[in-house]
């Protein structure tokens, strides 16, 4: 096993601090596509030198169905630049890498997405977004938390 101490140093890029953004104001939409509503639950970022993080989200949801089969969901955006909302898109929010929930209960949901392909040293913002699936209910989202960490 290396003797990791006597390695090359670790640089700035190789441990970045983990950026982290917590929104606990209760947001709502009527919206199917992914939207930014209220308070931004965002961070910028420095990519690390693997050009890999994780993205973790999390929230509180519910959603105003009166079946109980519509959904609420949230999603991080990640763009280029340190202006949050702003710059060149590098991943859309998709229902694939952010929490979901079904169901008229409120339920506190945990997701983690690897973002790869990010270059070494730029700035990077991310942001969350949310949905229902139904534009006749209205998705409901409360304590929303964005935590950026750099990957191997």
């Amino acid at each position: 096993m290396p003797d990791l101490l006597a390695g090359s140093p670790i640089t700035a890029l190789d441990t970045p601090p983990s950026p982290s953004s917590v929104q606990g104001t209760t947001i709502t939409t009527t919206s199917t596509t992914f939207v930014a509503t209220g308070a931004d639950c965002a961070v910028t970022f420095t990519a690390p030198t693997t050009g890999r993080v994780k993205l973790i989200t999390s929230a509180r949801m519910t959603n105003a169905a009166a079946n109980g089969t519509s959904g609420t969901l949230v999603a991080p955006e990640t763009r280029l630049g340190s202006v949050v909302g702003s710059g060149t898109v590098v991943e859309a929010a998709s229902d694939a890498i952010g929490p979901s929930h079904y169901g008229a209960a409120f339920s506190s949901i945990t997701r983690t997405h690897l973002l790869t392909g990010l270059t070494p040293g730029a700035v990077y913002n991310s942001r969350l977004l949310i949905r229902t699936s139904n534009t006749l209910d209205t998705a409901s989202v409360a304590n929303r938390e964005l935590i950026v960490e750099p990957a191997t």
